[in-house]
């Protein structure tokens, strides 16, 4: 007998009305559940048409979001420096270095007024005539009172170089990193603009040698010039040559060729101050950032019309090797910066990435306001103010 169609009969023939009920709610359940199933496939579907949308738009090709910011105890006008992994910051008494992860792990007290600057692994430091070399650790390699006020200093890999004196007689004092002075180079009748230091392969030798740079106004002719010189620390002078009157504003090292940037080109000179055949001509764009990455310079531009304060930034041009390339970024920055891989653009609420090799790029909203960018430490990690505030920010690559 089929029960199914029994209960059906028994209720419509004059059974009790419970047997008519409770078979009405079973397949008004049986009902309910359908539509149920039906809701939660259609919510799961949706879920992950979300999530690929999500995916797609905050991290494509297999990259992760952003990552943890770290507020560390620094304000905007501490002299914020990124230092290799760390930051550095000045409070007006010390120099503080400060982990990614916001942990302060040494400080050194070098008194009021004072400013320095830094390389990959050594600190230099000045307080009126004062002059500090400072290791990685927080470790005094050198501190002496100097003959006369500093003007200002450099610190390179394996020396560091003092102007001592006015801004136009003094002298260039060169230490090395065992503290002793290896060099007196005098300055005169020229406006000492900026020192620093490079390496290059000298043409007799094999090894790598670290060898500094200076950049002078030559006042001594009827039209002033831009004085190129280079030296070997502990033997002097390298070369020497007249740049004319373009102005330049950043230097970097190429590989052993020092590359001068003027607002009109980028001029290649070797470790003699020997200029070479072909300039790079980069008229109406201004240098941002380099990056060195084994053998490869990176170098971000932009153009010379969008550099400014506050959201003006919307082009960028990428340069190394053989590569020239143009790219549009989807809103205006603040600033733009290079990773390891990537382009990273700063707006106030998000964050633009672009790869190297690629040509678009992905935006990442962040939770805060950026309202200042300082630079980028190792690891892909940026140093941003909101408002006051100091934040390391974990970023996509």
């Amino acid at each position: 007998m089929d029960r199914k169609r029994s209960t059906y009969r028994y209720a419509m023939s004059g059974g009790t009305a419970n047997s008519y009920y409770i078979n009405d709610d079973r397949k008004k359940q049986k009902h309910n559940r359908k539509i149920i199933l039906r809701v939660l496939v259609g919510l799961a579907v949706v879920g992950m048409v979300v999530s690929y949308v999500s995916f797609r738009l905050l991290g494509e090709k297999g990259r992760s979001g952003i990552g943890k910011i770290t507020r560390i105890g620094a304000t905007i006008t501490q002299n914020i420096s990124p230092f290799g992994d760390r930051v550095l910051f000045y409070d007006g008494t010390s120099i503080h270095c400060v982990s990614a992860t916001g942990t302060n792990e040494w400080s050194y007290q070098i008194g009021a007024n004072a400013d320095y600057d830094c390389a990959e692994d050594k600190i230099v430091a000045w307080s009126g005539n004062e002059l500090y070399i400072i290791n990685k650790n927080g470790r005094l390699i050198y501190n002496n009172k100097m003959s006369d006020s500093i003007q200002f200093a450099s610190a390179g890999k394996a020396y560091a170089a003092a102007f001592i004196g006015t801004a136009s007689t003094g002298v260039v004092t060169v230490i090395d990193g065992d503290g002793r002075v290896v060099d007196n180079i005098s300055v005169e009748s020229q406006t000492l603009l900026d020192i620093g230091f490079f390496e290059a392969t000298a043409a007799s030798s094999t090894q790598t040698t670290e060898y500094m740079w200076m950049l002078s106004l030559d006042t001594n002719g009827t039209v002033i010039s831009t004085l190129l010189q280079t030296f070997q620390p502990g033997r002097l002078s390298t070369g020497k040559t007249s740049m004319g009157e373009y102005i330049a504003y950043k230097i970097f090292d190429n590989n052993g060729i020092l590359n001068i940037v003027t607002t009109r080109e980028i001029r290649h000179y070797t470790y003699r101050a020997v200029e070479g055949d072909k300039s790079t001509l980069i008229y109406g764009y201004t240098v941002q950032d380099i990056m060195k990455s084994g053998n490869t310079v990176y170098q971000l531009l932009v153009p010379s019309s969008e550099q400014g304060s506050g959201l003006t930034i919307s082009n960028v041009r990428l340069m190394y090797g053989n590569t020239d390339r143009m790219i549009h970024l989807p809103g205006n920055c603040m600033s733009a910066l290079l990773g390891t891989r990537c382009i990273y653009g700063f707006s106030r609420n998000a964050i633009y990435v672009c790869r190297f090799d690629e040509t678009s790029f992905t935006v990442y909203p962040v939770d805060m306001e950026i309202t200042n960018v300082i630079g980028m430490i190792s690891d892909n990690r940026a140093i941003v103010a909101e408002g006051t505030y100091i934040n390391i920010i974990e970023l996509p690559s």
